[in-house]
């Protein structure tokens, strides 16, 4: 800290700040176009994750330990992106410090707190998903495991944050033509922390979710070929579907991750040697951010809406079916203006195909019924099987 507190007794009061490095806050335009990106993105995200937690709290039958985990990541994802995005933008925006000492000692803290919540929770949900699947005997969590789980995330990314509150400090150096305010950290200590914090943030989760994820395919796969040895008629389409998703899964969070850890080692250049930051590195300090808040944003499609339990709460919300009724409302309303010229043929034509057309119905239905009957036997023999409860897992819990 003795490092920090020597520049304040130099007298800057007689020199003046260079002038060609004054800019006060960036050109309009880009102010403009950065909002413009980041104020879908943040509505986008919000409405989301709320959405998660709104459904889970409202609905019993999806309170299971896993979504009440999933829940917690998205509360973390929802403080994320109604806090951290406007912080960024205003150091971003601005060349003077503009959120004072309180500021200095608490946006990197906030945003580190919340993104180390949510990801050691996902890799909570990705070892859950490997205990129901490939694990079926293990104890898998209860409610009250939950609550233990859900406290400790907190807690650790809480001290795993404390190093930016305690070794960032709000300068202020008068020039005799500037005020220059700036957040300084300690280049002794908070370079080798990065390190670390890249670790948690991107390493360990990812390196989690590969081995939980390919001991799932693996499990699935011994699954398939087991069931389609037995030559019986249910269609086997888990393997599939579980092998998008968790592709999806991997690949989303490696993508929009990883630049984060490309910034981490690009900024020790700038610590360690006093080389003006270029109008590249700015732009791609930028993209790193916005990916890291756009994994934020993302979670509850992956994580949520991906699952049909989800899917069918979110269209029973009462929001949610005025928006669609209104929307088949406008839709007969655009089509009807023109099919008055359908509707007169109608009228014209006679109704001569009523008869027959309950005659298939009733045809097609005693097919269906008769053909339902063995399957649901075929079902009943497979799943009556301890070995494969893996199904029933599967479609209880989702693709995940």
């Amino acid at each position: 800290m003795t490092t920090l507190s020597s520049s304040n007794e130099f007298d800057f009061s007689k020199w003046d700040f260079p002038a060609e490095r004054i800019w006060l806050h960036k050109s309009n335009g880009e102010i403009t176009w950065k909002i413009c990106t980041f104020v879908p993105l943040i509505a986008f995200g919000l409405y989301g994750n709320f959405t998660m937690v709104y459904l889970i709290a409202a609905n019993r039958s999806l309170r299971s330990p896993t979504n009440l985990i999933i829940a917690n990541m998205a509360v973390a994802d929802l403080l994320t992106l109604a806090i951290c995005p406007a912080m960024f933008m205003l150091n971003d925006f601005y060349q003077n410090y503009q959120l004072g000492y309180v500021g200095c000692k608490m946006e990197g803290f906030l945003v580190v707190v919340f993104l180390i919540t949510a990801v050691l929770n996902l890799s909570v949900v990705s070892y859950d998903r490997l205990t129901a699947i490939v694990l079926p005997m293990e104890t898998r969590l209860t409610v009250r495991g939950v609550q233990i789980v859900v406290v400790c995330t907190w807690i650790l990314g809480i001290l795993f944050a404390s190093p930016l509150a305690l070794y960032r400090a709000y300068r202020v150096r008068i020039w005799k033509n500037f005020t220059e305010r700036y957040c300084k950290e300690n280049t002794s200590i908070l370079p080798k922390y990065w390190y670390v914090l890249i670790t948690i943030l991107v390493w360990l989760p990812l390196g989690i979710m590969l081995i939980c994820y390919i001991a799932i395919f693996y499990k699935l796969d011994r699954y398939e070929k087991r069931v389609l040895s037995r030559e019986n008629p249910l269609t086997v389409s888990y393997k599939r579907s579980v092998a998008k998703t968790l592709f999806i899964v991997v690949v989303v969070f490696a993508a929009l991750r990883l630049p984060f850890t490309i910034l981490v080692v690009l900024r020790e250049k700038y610590f360690g040697e006093d080389v003006s930051v270029s109008s590249g590195m700015q732009l791609f300090w930028y993209i790193s951010q916005y990916l890291m808040f756009l994994n934020a944003a993302v979670n509850p499609l992956i994580y949520g809406f991906n699952n049909e339990n989800f899917r069918r709460a979110y269209y029973q919300i009462s929001w949610v079916r005025r928006w669609r009724e209104a929307a088949k409302m406008r839709k007969l309303s655009g089509t009807s203006k023109h099919c008055c010229y359908c509707d007169f043929m109608k009228r014209g034509k006679p109704k001569t195909d009523e008869p027959q057309q309950s005659g298939n119905v009733e045809r097609d239905m005693s097919k269906t019924l008769s053909t339902e009957e063995p399957t649901a036997k075929s079902t009943e023999r497979i799943r009556d099987d301890p070995a494969d409860l893996l199904a029933t897992e599967i479609e209880a819990d989702g693709f995940i």
